[in-house]
């Protein structure tokens, strides 16, 4: 998720939420002799300084492969349109899908086997498992390539933690301690704690903690997947929330937020904690003017034994319509673009100084594509043109990679997120719904679509 069709180049350039356009697939990939690709990913013209960057990187790529031919579009993944693009052949070659999508993608065979250009890349024996393992089918075959990974943590301003007497050197650990804060925060006049719950975000962000309270969303039964929303870790953690919004009164009086909502009143200094990603101090900087040195994160905070947080991103493929020479011509595209900022040391400083140039953040903590060997040269090229408050996110550093990585969940997860919004947002917009009996209605509704996708 991380606003709709999550987008960063490398190291924290600004997630985009792209506007509309639209190129086939399906053509003869044919232009004056050269294979011609179309490639999703192109920022919107509202952000100039990154679509600038973009276009500069076409042209790089295009004098470096002259024989390929590069239409990118600035067309957003969008979870109500996208089934309809692809079947109807109005895709892009190189496609830019949530990590919800591969499984999917993969079973409808409408994404290419990447396996064997794959092997070719630079450094391709040294792939941490966890990058690929999102776009790599049963059959052990590589379907996509990581874009960005994420794993969600807790986003907090740390001038209303200092406000309500709270140390912001050290964030909550545990939802208890999330509710704690909460109430002092709400004290200062601010929402102490927010959820998003509109456009799949409820959903995604419940999963998460549903995650951090040792539970998941869906369960094997026998070959297939079915819903796990009545199995105790979603009612709890829906209850937390109930308990937060009406018994204590700490989430403020607006219950219908999207996350720009969400994040720009954050900004504002109207909200204390909500669950994000690291990169969500890009938007706060650029989009909404943040204060630098009030934005804080730290891990996801667990209960009840749950040790686990989810992994988000996205994954580029290619789609299955694309002929052998367009196949190619995207994955060098995919590696040129995406991959080679993270092995390249020399690519990557290049690509910290542009954006330091641009007022860009540099340096954010990543989840690295590539073993230590390889991702710690990268790192190093970063830092030396860092521009974050570095010791914000070090209680984020420090223990998220304690966490087990969970990936969204593996079955219709956009239909599972849009049932649980309106499990969310009953629960916190009225005082007389019942965690659990929402929560049956959620699972009543998505079971016959996980059995469809299935």
């Amino acid at each position: 998720m991380d606003v709709p069709a999550p987008r960063r180049w490398m190291a924290g350039a600004l997630v985009l939420a792209a506007a509309t356009a639209g190129c086939s697939s399906g053509s003869s990939g044919e232009d004056s002799g050269k294979t011609t690709i179309t490639v999703a990913g192109m920022p919107p013209t509202t952000a100039a300084k990154t679509r600038t960057q973009f276009l500069d990187a076409v042209a790089a790529f295009e004098k470096a492969n002259p024989t390929i031919k590069i239409k990118p579009t600035d067309t957003q993944w969008d979870a109500r349109t996208f089934a309809t693009r692809l079947a109807g052949g109005n895709a892009e070659t190189v496609l830019t899908v949530p990590l919800t999508e591969p499984p999917g993608l993969i079973a409808r065979r409408q994404v290419a086997d990447l396996s064997a250009e794959i092997k070719s890349l630079p450094h391709a024996g040294d792939f941490d498992p966890r990058a690929l393992a999102p776009a790599t089918g049963a059959d052990g075959k590589v379907y996509g390539l990581p874009v960005t990974e994420y794993a969600l943590g807790l986003v907090y301003n740390r001038a209303l933690f200092t406000k309500a007497g709270l140390d912001p050197d050290r964030p909550p650990a545990t939802w208890d301690e999330v509710r704690a804060a909460a109430k002092k925060i709400a004290g200062t006049g601010a929402a102490g704690y927010t959820q998003m719950t509109v456009k799949n975000t409820g959903g995604w962000i419940l999963t998460a903690m549903t995650y951090s309270f040792g539970g998941r969303m869906e369960k094997q039964e026998g070959d297939r997947y079915v819903p796990a929303l009545l199995d105790g870790p979603a009612e709890q953690a829906l209850r937390h929330l109930s308990t937060m919004r009406w018994q204590d009164d700490s989430m403020g009086a607006n219950q219908l937020r999207t996350q720009q909502d969400a994040e720009r009143d954050f900004a504002a200094g109207k909200i204390g904690m909500m669950i994000g990603t690291v990169n969500s101090y890009s938007r706060y900087t650029t989009l909404y003017s943040g204060k630098p040195d009030d934005f804080g994160i730290a891990a996801l905070p667990q209960q009840g034994g749950g040790k686990a947080t989810l992994l988000g991103g996205l994954v580029a493929a290619v789609n299955a319509k694309a002929t052998a020479a367009q196949r190619a011509a995207a994955v060098k595209w995919i590696d040129f673009y995406y991959l080679k900022p993270n092995y390249d040391p020399a690519a990557a400083e290049q690509l910290a100084v542009a954006n330091a140039a641009d007022k860009l953040a540099v340096g954010l903590p990543t989840l690295p594509f590539y073993g230590t060997s390889v991702s710690g040269p990268v790192n190093a090229a970063i830092a030396k043109h860092g521009n974050i408050p570095v010791s914000n996110f070090a209680p984020y550093v420090k223990d998220t990679d304690k966490l087990e990585y969970v990936v969204e969940p593996p079955v219709a997860a956009q239909d599972l997120y849009g049932a649980l919004d309106t499990a969310v947002q009953a629960v916190l917009t009225r005082k007389d719904a019942d965690p659990r009996d929402e929560l049956t209605k959620a699972a009543a509704r998505v079971a016959p679509l996980l059995e469809k996708a299935q």
